[in-house]
């Protein structure tokens, strides 16, 4: 029996975006999976989408809940993960988008490998229309590879606190074992994160075991301006989570 994997989609507003993502997720070849919708919007258009899915063939794997009011995307988020049955995790954001076989690959690659908790690949952006943009090899979308590799999650770590960048990508890009989630999403040190909240978790993962980059392109980051990273005051948020950064290394001994 093929283990089960939760995708979760915490959305807020987006009911278009939100439709091609959930597309993408229905369209996964690893059969054994849920996808877990948090709804944060201010009215019914995501949840109408939801119905009409909801009535497809495969549309018992869709499990919703609409919040009363606006949580917050952090607090959507974990809630999400709360809702979830799976032992495997995939977050979607719902302006991203999946490749058929992401799950299927992934789940492959971590479950053939001992030690491995989170897995990550390469990844394409995409613009407002879907339209693929160019991004160069830098930064957080660096290669560390021409084949899949795994690479030592402590090592990783400090590489990605030395130089402050998330080499393992968004949360649409990652799938990661539950279990070795030992804080909330989000949540470092006893800290919540408020701008670099995955790599928080990332991080966090990496003290339970290694991480794995894919070489294939497996998930759509879809840049436009409504995105809360785009945000004019995103750097500034960023910024508060310093402090919570330098704490999670000092505790567990990295070199500053």
């Amino acid at each position: 029996m093929q283990p089960l994997v939760s995708i979760l989609i915490p959305t807020f507003n987006r009911p278009d975006y939100f439709e091609q993502a959930l597309r993408s997720a229905l369209a996964q070849t690893y059969s054994n999976f849920e996808i877990v919708i948090s709804d944060n919007s201010d009215n019914t258009q995501t949840e109408q989408v939801v119905a009409r899915y909801q009535a497809h063939p495969n549309g018992s794997k869709i499990r919703y809940h609409r919040n009363p009011k606006n949580i917050g995307p952090i607090a959507n988020q974990q809630q999400c993960l709360n809702l979830a049955n799976g032992e495997y995790i995939n977050y979607l954001n719902d302006d991203d988008l999946f490749h058929p076989q992401k799950i299927e690959k992934m789940m492959n690659f971590i479950l053939g490998h001992a030690g491995v908790v989170l897995v990550s690949s390469q990844r394409r952006v995409i613009d407002a229309n879907g339209k693929q943009i160019y991004v160069p090899p830098v930064l957080t979308f660096r290669k560390f590879s021409t084949r899949d590799t795994v690479i030592n999650g402590r090592v990783l770590t400090e590489m990605m606190l030395r130089n402050q960048t998330n080499y393992l990508g968004e949360p649409t890009t990652v799938l990661f074992k539950r279990s070795a989630l030992t804080e909330p999403f989000g949540v470092l040190a006893g800290k919540q994160v408020f701008f670099a909240v995955d790599m928080a978790s990332w991080v966090n993962l990496m003290t339970q075991g290694n991480a794995a980059i894919l070489v294939q392109p497996l998930s759509y980051l879809r840049y436009h301006s409504t995105q809360l990273s785009q945000h004019k005051y995103a750097r500034k948020v960023g910024e508060l989570d310093i402090k919570t950064f330098e704490r999670f290394a000092k505790i567990h001994g990295y070199t500053q």
